[in-house]
């Protein structure tokens, strides 16, 4: 299995297991500013850590692509949960999932990643993954607010990829990236929190489950770090993407959920693309 596979896949895992975490955790009634402060919180120190462990954390200035990302990922989030606060989440979170089709055409348009029939069909399946997951995609299309913040996102995270690739050719190391990113990150959770006059929760499952979620994005996020260090993007992202695969087995164990057939389709689709992408 080539190595940016490899890696996509750990990312895919991590990012996969917060989600279904954070989908557990919504009969606890989160607290959005709260939750992202504590995330963040702890996704810096995490971050650190894994970068001493790699011998990563050096300078370089290639880190404030990193930086940005952070910046990028928050106003990002943020746009993803006001959207689904008034449109309908099986369709406007497929639409933010469909992000790596912009690192795809940003990376081939500006740093020359080749896309072959082989990446294409390949892109296609991770496409056809997500939006069979979804659904009312005619009627969200109306709600033109929330469908609007949800492509402003789906921009966003898109741009992230090809920020890592420049700030990996700028000279910096993947762990290193991650760090940059977290600051950047922290440079908005923070005055956001205190406008938003949340009381920060310290206990119970207000505290740690935020907490864990941070150590698992951070991990997730110098997974793929690694990956893009070692192949396209337009490999690396579409994988990382079908993380609402594991999700979605995760809930369907632990949290009795229906195994649907647009789900099963969504499943095979992704199992299908990651195998095509390992043979690119």
């Amino acid at each position: 299995m080539p190595e940016e596979v490899f890696f996509a896949l750990f990312s895919l895992g991590f990012l996969g297991v917060s989600d279904f975490l954070y989908k557990w955790g919504q009969r606890f009634e989160l607290r959005g500013a709260s939750f992202m402060l504590l995330q963040n919180i702890a996704y810096i120190p995490t971050a650190i850590a894994l970068a001493v462990y790699r011998q990563e954390l050096d300078f370089s200035v290639g880190l404030g692509y990193g930086f940005l990302n952070g910046m990028l990922a928050f106003v990002a989030f943020l746009l993803l949960l006001k959207s689904l606060k008034h449109g309908d989440a099986l369709a406007l979170v497929p639409v933010v999932r469909l992000n790596f089709a912009v690192t795809a055409a940003l990376t081939v348009s500006f740093l020359g990643e080749q896309l072959n029939w082989v990446k294409g069909a390949a892109l296609g399946l991770a496409a056809l993954a997500i939006l069979a997951n979804g659904a009312g995609y005619a009627s969200v299309a109306r709600q033109r607010k929330p469908f609007f913040m949800a492509l402003i996102a789906m921009v966003l995270f898109g741009c992230i990829g090809l920020f890592y690739k420049l700030g990996l050719a700028a000279g910096a190391t993947p762990g290193a990236l991650v760090v940059a990113q977290s600051f950047g990150a922290l440079s908005l959770a923070l005055p956001f929190a205190i406008h938003s006059g949340d009381n920060i929760l310290v206990r119970g499952v207000h505290c740690w489950l935020p907490l864990l979620c941070g150590v698992l994005i951070s991990s997730s996020y110098v997974a793929v770090g690694i990956a893009f260090s070692y192949g396209d993007a337009v490999v690396v992202a579409p994988i990382a993407q079908l993380s609402f695969v594991l999700t979605g087995l995760l809930a369907i164990l632990f949290l009795k959920e229906k195994l649907q057939s647009r789900k099963a389709i969504s499943i095979i689709c992704a199992i299908l693309s990651v195998l095509v992408f390992s043979n690119t």
